[in-house]
């Protein structure tokens, strides 16, 4: 009796070790998926160990990226039959660390902005913001929310890493965007 016990307690930390431990090791890929289950994927990221969570090095080089000059500047994007979906690479200093319970410098890292085809520029009011939290198949999810990035017109203050806070994004109404969701497996 005492060995089966024992081995219940040695089963359920390894499983739970490796749901929880899994997200933030090796490479992985980052897939952008839609309503329909349709997804396509935009690139990966690296995790690499760093004490209680991960350093990160985001890669999004998919074929499906376009390269635009918008609003002044160069956009790596993603058409959409109703919208373009280019991608805001955070012009500011972060650490490139996630723990599981901050996976905010990767969220940074997959800012996106929206815009539609009878527009010539992006419009910093119309960004995209996924929310990350861990899965219980050992990957990461992500929601879809909206949010103003006009925030980061301007170098934040002094001691802000990350302006765009969690209380002021908004969830996105399903099917608005053409993606609801990310998946990091």
């Amino acid at each position: 009796m005492l060995n089966a016990a024992v081995l219940v307690l040695c089963f359920g930390a390894f499983a739970s070790s490796t749901v929880f431990a899994g997200p933030l090791e090796g490479r992985k890929a980052i897939r952008l998926i839609a309503a329909d289950g349709a997804a396509v994927e935009i690139g990966h990221v690296e995790f690499m160990p760093d004490g209680d969570g991960a350093r990160i090095d985001v890669h999004l080089d998919s074929r499906d990226f376009s390269d635009e000059f918008l609003s002044m500047r160069p956009f790596r994007c993603l058409s959409r039959p109703e919208r373009m979906w280019c991608h805001l690479a955070y012009p500011y200093a972060i650490e490139n660390r996630v723990t599981l319970q901050d996976l905010a410098d990767l969220e940074y890292r997959l800012l996106f902005l929206w815009r539609p085809y009878d527009k010539v520029g992006v419009d910093a009011w119309n960004g995209l913001y996924f929310k990350l939290a861990p899965s219980a198949d050992g990957g990461l999810d992500g929601t879809l929310h909206e949010a103003d990035f006009n925030i980061l017109a301007v170098p934040p203050e002094a001691g802000v890493q990350r302006p765009v806070r969690h209380e002021d994004l908004s969830r996105a109404e399903p099917g608005q965007y053409g993606f609801e969701r990310i998946e990091i497996r």
